[in-house]
């Protein structure tokens, strides 16, 4: 008689474990492997010479910088742990986040165009989980004009209000800015962080760890030791 609930929770538990594992493998192999065919080593924490930030195309100083995509499932996990270590960010210091763009970082680039209407329509951070959910779960094609219309109806957004913004020189501003980035700091993994405009950091550790890890470049300009 106890065989059949047994068996449910061994079951449940090899579901709990595979998934783990998947995650962990996911985060491994994929992230930090991510376009690894590159010229640029795939390393964990790197920095910029003092030359390189002086001319680094960042506008804001004492900043952590996401650099990240609608396409990026570990993007998409972190938002929580992202919320978090916004909230604790020192006063005066700004967590700023940025889609990447640019020819290195492929298809993961395609959704920039509606991060930055988004963005410079103020809504996009209520619209943000809804669009990791269209294209990594559902993987509808927001860079296809019919299928994004679509989304948006969807979502409550309005055509001819996105289709104004969209060709604003604002948006065109913002995503110069945002290929202008990924491509000075040779961005080729998301999510990266860019500290105070000379640390690029992958994550190395969990959260919250690794928001420690982040404040002390912040404040610090060192990283903690694992």
């Amino acid at each position: 008689m106890f065989k059949k609930p047994l068996y449910l929770i061994a079951y449940t538990l090899l579901v709990i474990v595979i998934s783990s594992l998947v995650t962990t493998a996911y985060f491994h192999y994929f992230i930090l492997n991510q376009n690894a065919g590159n010229d640029t080593e795939q390393v964990s924490l790197r920095s910029v010479s003092d030359q390189d930030i002086q001319n680094s195309p960042i506008k804001d100083d004492n900043t952590i910088i996401e650099l990240f995509s609608y396409a990026c499932h570990y993007c998409s996990l972190n938002e929580e742990n992202i919320s978090k270590l916004e909230a604790r960010m020192p006063q005066g210091a700004k967590l700023i986040r940025l889609h990447v763009n640019g020819d290195q970082m492929g298809v993961f680039s395609d959704t920039a165009s509606l991060f930055a209407t988004l963005a410079v329509m103020g809504i996009e951070p209520q619209h943000r989980a809804n669009a990791y959910k269209a294209v990594i779960k559902d993987r509808i094609d927001l860079n296809n004009p019919k299928y994004r219309d679509s989304w948006l109806t969807d979502n409550g957004i309005d055509l001819d209000a996105y289709a104004k913004a969209s060709q604003s020189p604002q948006v065109k501003d913002l995503l110069n800015y945002m290929t202008e980035v990924s491509q000075y700091y040779k961005v080729n993994a998301t999510p990266t962080f860019i500290v105070n405009k000379k640390w690029l950091a992958i994550q190395d550790r969990d959260f919250p760890e690794f928001s420690d890890h982040l404040l002390s470049l912040l404040q610090h300009d060192k990283p903690l030791e694992q």
